[in-house]
């Protein structure tokens, strides 16, 4: 972890991070350009989207039992898919997709050269890989978060090793977020306080606190599960037969924790809105404030029903109630931004269309996690809990799209079509609301959160509907490919800065140079310094 001095690292001849991505898998274990390091994450994360989109749509349809097949050969490898769409959602795609947007632009947008500690930051992102082989390896040989059915030694040492790669991953997203938040702190250029911190950067510094502060609590429980299937008195998570395992790590998948994955998607429109308005945010520092009573809102540690159900206290009722503020504020000032700027008239730019969609599905999330906690309506354990995890992840996968196409000229060097970004957008908008609609409805009508039903009734109905949203989900997949492809093959470098930006990561080059600056930059004198004096053609000025 021990870095290099300054003096010594000052010696190395810049490159492009282009050049350094081409050097091999060398350059890709020994790199300590963040923007390579950001990429493995992407990558990655993206990889297992189209697998989780596709696990989530088999489960979807195996709940519908349209087919008189069963699909997985068992209640035991049902419960492990259903699981492994639940949390591998939350910790192997949506986590690690927005570490690696922030690992490549949060350094360039506070002005730094590169990450706070850059061999961890690369260590963190080799753990989350050979954690989520561990993980997804050992459910599919019969491992998983506990056994319904029963299971053989073999598949307890499985479940074991579901349980250590789950820990991993957790463990690199901890790691990741010291560097990113360590940046963020301590790597501002001059002038820029913590007050004129673009918006993104500073949800990404809020998040990666939140995950600080409750992320450990999971490892605690998966060591407490794990001693416990070594020798335990099998209380926690009995091999025989037993879904406590889950039970005791499902607050992560749920309210108010659940919204700390999709956190980041403030600060995304926060950044992108002003831009596409060509205008100043229309209250900054309110934005920072919302965004920071929603980390607040969205610490979920002490949330654990396992040991202590306390779904009826006032904390947890207050805040559910209390979570959809944040979220309506900042749609309320990216309204205002828009109306006093100057945004163009005709097709929406794909970013704007993503940030403002993922944010109205974020705000139905949290309405819906309103209704939720209020206890005469009865929702709790009911499929309305998949209508928070379905609204809550695909607003942040909508919020992640946004960001890949806003700032894809610094991620890869290249531009991505609009009319294909609007059309992913779409996919995922429509998988988000009819999967969690259908959620609601079927929620009201009592369902269990893990049904497989009769088909024939109105509850059943809406299992279907959820499937056809999964089938969107898939469909935006493929969009993302299609556009990645597509970019590849056009070869066009793209410009510098398309956007008109406003913030430090448009006044340098693009592909962006391993320094990521061609010199230093002038002082910060507000939260929009290019807007206030745009940058020349070499980025010196900012």
């Amino acid at each position: 972890m021990t870095e290099s001095p300054p003096a010594e690292a000052a010696e190395d001849t810049p490159k492009a991070a282009a050049e350094l991505a081409a050097e091999g898998l060398y350059a890709w274990l020994s790199t300590s350009d963040h923007k390579v390091i950001g990429r493995i994450w992407i990558r990655l994360s993206l990889l297992l989207l189209a697998a989780a989109t596709i696990i989530g749509t088999v489960v979807a349809f195996e709940q519908t039992d349209t087919t008189g097949i069963d699909i997985f050969g068992g209640t035991n490898a049902y419960v492990q898919m259903w699981s492994l769409y639940r949390i591998g959602m939350v910790l192997l795609v949506v986590a690690p997709l927005f570490i690696g947007i922030a690992t490549v632009i949060v350094p360039m947008q506070v002005g730094s050269t590169n990450i706070a500690f850059p061999r961890a930051a690369l260590a963190a992102a080799w753990g989350y890989v050979f954690g989520a082989l561990v993980l997804v390896i050992s459910v599919i040989v019969g491992g998983g978060w506990g056994a319904v059915d029963g299971v053989s030694t073999q598949e307890a040492e499985a479940i074991e090793l579901t349980l250590l790669g789950t820990g991993i991953v957790i463990g690199s997203i901890m790691l990741a977020s010291v560097c990113l938040a360590t940046t963020v702190i301590s790597l501002r250029t001059p002038g820029m306080g913590l007050a004129k911190a673009p918006l993104f950067a500073w949800s990404m510094l809020v998040t990666c606190t939140v995950w600080l502060f409750t992320l450990p609590v999971v490892i605690a429980n998966l060591i407490i599960v794990t001693v416990d299937l070594r020798g335990g008195p099998l209380a926690f998570g009995n091999p025989e037969g037993s879904t406590q395992i889950y039970e005791q790590i499902a607050w992560i998948v749920e309210q108010p924790q659940l919204y700390s994955f999709a956190l980041p998607v403030l600060g995304i429109i926060g950044s992108i809105v002003p831009v596409v308005a060509q205008g100043r945010h229309a209250s900054h520092a309110g934005a920072m404030i919302v965004i920071g009573l929603a980390g607040l809102l969205s610490i979920g540690g002490w949330s654990q029903p396992f040991f202590a159900d306390g779904r009826d206290d006032f904390l947890f009722i207050a805040f559910g109630l209390v979570a959809v503020v944040p979220v309506l504020a900042t749609m309320g000032l990216a309204g205002l931004t828009l109306f006093t700027g100057d945004a163009p008239v005709g097709i929406p730019p794909a970013p704007m269309a993503g940030a403002l969609g993922g944010g109205l599905v974020l705000l139905l999330a949290t309405t819906i996690g309103a209704l939720r906690v209020i206890d005469p309506l009865d929702l709790i354990g009911t499929t309305a809990d998949t209508a928070v995890f379905s609204l809550t992840v695909f607003g942040a996968i909508v919020g992640a799209v946004a960001a890949l196409w806003f700032w894809e000229p610094k991620l890869n060097g290249r531009e991505l079509s609009n009319l294909q970004g609007l059309g992913v957008v779409t996919m995922f908008l429509g998988a988000g609301v009819l999967t969690g609609v259908a959620g609601l409805i079927a929620g009201f009508d009592e369902t269990p959160d893990d049904l497989i039903g009769d088909f024939g009734n109105p509850t059943d109905a809406m299992t279907v509907i959820a499937a056809i949203g999964m089938i969107l989900s898939i469909a935006g997949v493929l969009g993302i490919v299609g556009a990645g492809l597509q970019s590849l093959r056009g070869g066009a470098t793209g410009a510098d800065d398309p956007w008109n930006g406003h913030t430090l990561e448009w006044a340098t080059a693009t592909p962006v140079p391993t320094d990521n600056f061609a010199g230093p930059l002038a002082r910060v004198t507000s939260e929009a310094p290019l807007l206030d004096a745009p940058a020349d053609a070499d980025g010196e000025d900012s």
